[in-house]
């Protein structure tokens, strides 16, 4: 793999050097008004409605969008929006279904702070089982999430610097893990709006100046079916087992535990429907960039003779900003993978350390035990610790950022997505049907992620939706075996949405 030309790489050291300086600038400012667990998890609960929004959206997309999805269009066409579509879909009915209930009912249920917090009290659980069950699963996926971060960090060290896997992935690690360390929730939120607005800008300038390139930019390098939206990109038809797999990725954005956080953090709920409508336009507008990025780029690179330079097409990327852009250029563009890398990485190690801290029993019984300033250095270091099991991962399990996001995205749907609907809308869901949806949803998407082929390609399918499906009948079934649920737990229910 050649590595970018000198004056290149100058340039992008200094934009790596100058958006960093802004990372831990904001950092430092959020660092200022963290008192406690409370600030380090969700900032106070004083979350504006723009930054909730491009914190949801920039954490949302991460390296998938910036690599993932331009690869996935200069390999399939047209027919892989549907992936994009569905995420979306995903997004906004989370943020219509769960976040104005979800930030309420956190508040009534003893402040909780995290999600497994959240399911203890809203099932009235004595036991500490679900909590900690549920803690440990998302902590696992978290891993997954985190891992695929810094593997498309890795690739763009490569691509600078000619650095292996194993020195990218440990100085991504770092640098995510830097600022998140000092700032917490807060800062977290802030700096995802400012990545947001990078990966915005770069995709844009990236599009349109590919589109100025290319003398026909929906032509040249494609097979048959390449434009055609409901067919592959040979011109085969679309199966039922493929809009299965991409329906899976909507049901994401109904568990996954940052973008709920955020719905937990916002000031007030009135501003729910405002945080909506600014997320769900900015993902459609950068959903939409990447996607162009990866169509364009073919007949572009087919007639620049440059087709062939792109051997892994998560690279398509970095290879068309170093064809078409002047080294300046070339320095923004590529700082927003990084952006794009940090955005997510550095919400899912914050998450894993607070649920570390909170929610599983040792550690928990530990921070029980320390003072409030004593908690926050707790949770720092245990992120520190999940920093390190996830590039172990991606170390030892080198996968696809791709097959990577599939499977974390996927998981927490399946896992979480059943849960959080019933809990806040089925007045008799019950601890055990809520325990139930969270083990099958997990372990369906498990089977299915690392299983192949049988009958019509059934284990073929993307998991999150199998896995949902399952989670959801089996906790319907197992709430309706079992007692209802407690007196008091009722009360806090029928409290919560009277309100």
């Amino acid at each position: 793999m050649e590595t970018i030309s000198t004056a290149g790489t100058t340039w992008v050291i200094f934009g790596f050097t100058v958006y960093f300086g802004v990372l831990i600038a904001i950092a430092i400012v959020g660092a200022r008004r963290m008192r406690d667990m409370a600030d380090y998890t969700l900032g106070g609960r004083r979350l504006s409605s723009f930054t909730a929004a491009l914190s949801t959206g920039s954490s949302t997309t991460s390296a998938w969008t910036m690599l993932a999805l331009p690869a996935l269009a200069f390999t399939g066409g047209l027919v892989e929006m549907w992936v994009p579509v569905c995420a979306t879909i995903g997004i906004f009915l989370s943020w219509t279904l769960l976040a104005r209930r979800l930030r309420r009912y956190s508040v009534a249920a003893s402040n909780a702070v995290t999600i497994p917090e959240f399911l203890e009290t809203r099932f009235g659980d004595t036991t500490g089982t679900l909590r900690a069950v549920a803690g440990v699963i998302t902590i696992v996926f978290v891993v997954f999430y985190v891992s695929s971060g810094l593997v498309g960090g890795s690739k763009l060290l490569e691509q600078i610097f000619g650095l292996d896997l194993t020195a990218g992935v440990i100085l991504t690690l770092l640098a995510v893990a830097a600022y998140t360390l000092i700032g917490g929730f807060m800062a977290v939120s802030r700096t995802d709006v400012a990545q947001a607005l990078l990966m915005l800008g770069s995709l844009a300038v990236l599009v349109v100046t590919l589109m100025f390139e290319t003398m026909h930019p929906f032509g040249h390098g494609a097979g048959s079916g390449f434009f055609d939206p409901l067919s592959q990109a040979d011109g085969s038809p679309l199966t039922l087992n493929y809009f299965l797999s991409v329906s899976g990725w909507a049901i994401g954005g109904l568990g996954a535990h940052r973008i709920l956080q955020r719905f937990m953090a916002i000031e007030h709920e009135d501003k729910v429907p405002q945080g909506r409508n600014i997320a769900v336009v900015w993902l459609v507008t950068v959903y939409g960039l990447a996607f162009a990025v990866g169509i364009v780029a073919r007949p572009a690179l087919f007639e620049a003779g440059m087709l062939g330079a792109v051997a892994d097409t998560e690279r398509v990327y970095f290879v068309v900003s170093e064809v078409f852009f002047h080294p300046i250029v070339l320095g923004a563009l590529l700082t927003a993978v990084i952006a794009a890398v940090m955005s997510t990485a550095d919400s899912q190690l914050l998450l894993a350390s607070a649920i570390a801290t909170d929610d599983v029993p040792v550690l928990k019984r530990v921070a029980e035990g320390l003072a409030s300033n004593a908690r926050v250095w707790m949770g720092r270091g245990l992120l520190v610790v999940i920093g390190v099991v996830s590039a172990g991962m991606s170390l030892w399990f080198p996968d696809s950022i791709f097959n990577l996001v599939s499977y974390a995205w996927g998981g927490m749907g399946a896992a979480f997505g059943p849960v959080m609907i019933l809990g806040l809308y089925w007045r008799r869901f019950n601890v055990w049907g809520a325990g139930t949806a969270v083990v099958t949803g997990t372990l369906a998407a498990t089977l299915w992620q690392f299983a192949s082929g049988g009958p019509g390609g059934v284990w073929d399918i993307s998991p999150a939706t199998p896995a949902f499906a399952i989670s959801m009948a089996s906790s319907i079934a197992v709430t309706l075996l079992t007692p209802a649920p407690s007196r008091e737990v009722v009360e806090l229910y029928d409290r919560v949405n009277k309100a």
